[in-house]
């Protein structure tokens, strides 16, 4: 009876560490230059630990998979972060992926002021400059499958198509996940399966921005591949590696492209710690650029930062 029961916790542990191992984040790639560092035991340091911890916190409640925070008076000591996570997984999944990324991106990037960490089901970044609502390109990288398309004519061409698809689609989101899908018969026999998503804190002009320059960067002639910055992503493959359903039951995206916002000057900037969710928040930072997508270089930027004070009861 004894061995039996010896027997029967022996495999229960084992199935909880499996249960455990599976359900950790996919380590994908990490950036964090030497150029900026912080002095140990700083006042960014402890403003960093507070930043990530709530981050951690947020990422237990949000609904869309994405929240951004500012902690600190002033600067050099203010610290900015955000994370996003991957627009057909569950919060706990999200959570988990964020509470990790807490932990290694201080262990990956000790002491710098700059890092971003990403896993297939998550971004966690953090800067000492404000980064809401601010598009970003870079760093960036790819990842793509070994595997080599029999036809790139005819696939880069669905491709292409499909990827323009879900670049509107995902741009026009108003509130909640910028994220959509799409699927696309290759061959009678092959589907094509894509996906684009940005961070909700983006303008339909930006995301489509961000989206439209990570088409170019997909890799050409393979089965699969992914790019990554640290405003959008996008990815294809020839086989399901979303949860279609969960995407399906977002709010569908209106038909048409609204106007771009107004350009306000800023005001009164002041902060010490704010967590965004979306559009549902009390206070949001937005960002604006004005730029030419038909060259290859930005032209005639304009830019501007504003705070602003917004009542939830409207």
């Amino acid at each position: 009876m004894s061995s039996c029961f010896t027997i029967s916790l022996s495999l229960l542990f084992f199935f909880i560490n499996f249960a455990a191992t599976e359900a950790a984040p996919t380590f994908l790639r990490h950036y964090c230059p030497n150029t900026t560092l912080f002095t140990p035991n700083s006042t960014f340091q402890s403003n960093l630990n507070a930043l990530l911890s709530s981050l951690s916190s947020a990422a237990t409640d949000s609904a869309d998979g994405f929240a951004n925070a500012i902690v600190g008076q002033n600067a050099p000591d203010q610290v900015y972060g955000l994370f996003l996570c991957r627009g057909d997984i569950d919060i706990t999944t999200c959570s988990n992926c964020v509470a990790t990324g807490k932990q290694d991106i201080l262990q990956r990037c000790p002491n710098r002021q700059v890092s971003v960490i990403w896993y297939d089901e998550c971004m966690l970044r953090y800067s000492d400059v404000f980064i809401s609502s601010v598009m970003e390109q870079v760093p960036s990288f790819t990842m793509h499958h070994t595997g080599n398309i029999t036809d790139p004519t005819r696939f880069m061409q669905v491709l292409e198509e499909t990827m323009d698809d879900i670049t509107a689609r995902a741009s026009v989101r108003k509130s909640g996940k910028k994220v959509a899908i799409a699927e696309a018969n290759f061959t009678s026999l092959k589907k094509l399966h894509t996906l684009a998503q940005c961070t909700p804190d983006l303008t339909v002009s930006q995301c489509n921005t961000c989206l439209r320059a990570a088409i170019l960067g997909l890799p050409r002639g393979k089965k699969g591949g992914r790019m990554f910055t640290p405003s959008c992503s996008m990815r294809f493959e020839l086989y399901p590696f979303y949860n279609a359903s969960a995407i399906a039951a977002l709010v569908p995206p209106p038909s048409y492209l609204p106007s771009p916002p107004a350009l306000v000057t800023r005001r009164n900037e002041r902060s010490v710690l704010f967590i965004f969710f979306g559009e549902l928040q009390s206070y949001f930072v937005i960002r604006i650029r004005g730029v030419n997508l038909f060259k290859k270089r930005e032209e005639n930027m304009i830019s501007a930062i504003i705070l602003v004070h917004h009542a939830i009861n409207v």
